[in-house]
């Protein structure tokens, strides 16, 4: 995989609602190819055109194939990245790595006995906005930090859940911060670095489901900074805000939109607010009914892409996800023992 006009093939699982952003960030590659796509629904899996089954052992034995992109309900990531593992082929995994970090380590494990690479989707890594802030942070424009918060009011309908059997279960959904916030939780923690301790509260009070549909956290970090952090699926008619605010001794900025995707504040002393290129608007879901994250895949999978042509690592790797995993088991087990949970567990 060392020349320029080397194309890596994809193998994909999963053609459910997520699946159209892989695709499309394949095709947009001249050095990548999807090759075959498997789903248990026939037609969902010759939408793409491609090769299809729908047995996945049947993808991943294929020996045309570079990396497996494994995009389908998170209660079932582990069982089949471990299988890609042991089928001696490289992994691209929908967040989260797992259920719990048991199982996260195992998938880690796995791929690190195959010699493969365990790569993660941590597609807001890539808004330009969040971009400009750790590069702040990292710079030490703001001074030494003394506290954030994360802001998540967002919107799920009841039908959300109920076009799919899997969303809001405790088997094959695991959480509404393990599914949706985990992204935003990532951020939290790259930007501020390793967390020490998590106090939480969360219920399930807008839903007809078995997970949670809102999360209350405080998170100390490592450097002596806190975090608060509110998340909700329970905003209603759409989604408010997704923002982040990181307060500084030399500083303040402030992410917001819907999807952390603006700047709304940026007071920084001798570093002026930068110009900020336009990213890519939030996924709209099922007519508008509701909005997600920027769809920054197509920079995962180019970030994929350069490590194997040009040996470059921009991309988040399984131990890298394993940080915000442990972040949101630490919010779990504080709601449920209704005490402060010590980082790392």
């Amino acid at each position: 995989m060392s020349s320029a006009s080397k194309k890596i093939r994809f193998g994909l699982i999963g053609c459910g609602q997520i699946s159209s952003r892989h695709v499309a960030s394949i095709k947009t590659s001249k050095n990548a190819q999807l090759a075959a796509v498997c789903d248990l629904n026939e037609q969902r899996a010759k939408q793409y055109n491609v090769d299809w089954t729908t047995n996945y052992h049947n993808l991943i034995k294929r020996d045309d194939l570079d990396v497996i992109s494994v995009c389908v309900p998170n209660g079932l990531h582990v069982q089949m990245g471990i299988d890609v593992a042991h089928a001696n082929k490289h992994c691209l995994m929908e967040k989260p790595l797992g259920l719990n970090l048991q199982q996260a380590d195992r998938l880690i494990n796995a791929f690190k006995k195959s010699g493969k690479k365990l790569f993660a989707v941590k597609q807001v890594r890539f808004n330009p906005t969040v971009l400009a802030l750790k590069d702040a942070v990292s710079a030490k424009k703001l001074g030494k930090i003394n506290n954030a918060a994360l802001v998540v009011r967002w919107c799920r309908p009841q039908e959300y859940y109920d076009n799919d059997a899997w969303r809001g279960t405790k088997k094959l959904d695991g959480g509404a911060l393990l599914n949706q916030g985990i992204h935003y939780i990532d951020i939290l923690q790259w930007i501020l670095g390793p967390v020490i301790s998590v106090y939480a509260k969360t219920d399930t009070i807008g839903h007809k489901i078995e997970i949670e549909d809102i999360a209350l956290a405080i998170l100390k970090f490592k450097s002596g900074a806190y975090a608060t952090v509110e998340f909700t699926l329970s905003t209603y008619p759409r989604n408010l805000e997704c923002s982040l605010s990181v307060l500084g001794k030399q500083g303040t900025i402030k992410l917001g939109g819907p999807a952390m995707d603006t700047i709304e504040i940026w007071q920084v002393a001798n570093c002026p607010k930068p110009t900020i290129k336009n990213g890519l608007p939030p996924n709209v879901y099922v007519g508008g009914l509701y909005q997600g994250s920027c769809p920054n895949h197509i920079f995962v999978y180019q970030s994929i892409i350069n490590y194997f042509l040009k040996n470059t690592k921009t991309f988040a790797d399984g131990l890298e996800a394993r940080k915000s995993l442990e972040i949101v088991e630490a919010v779990y087990r504080s709601a449920k023992q209704n005490k402060e949970i010590k980082l790392p567990l």
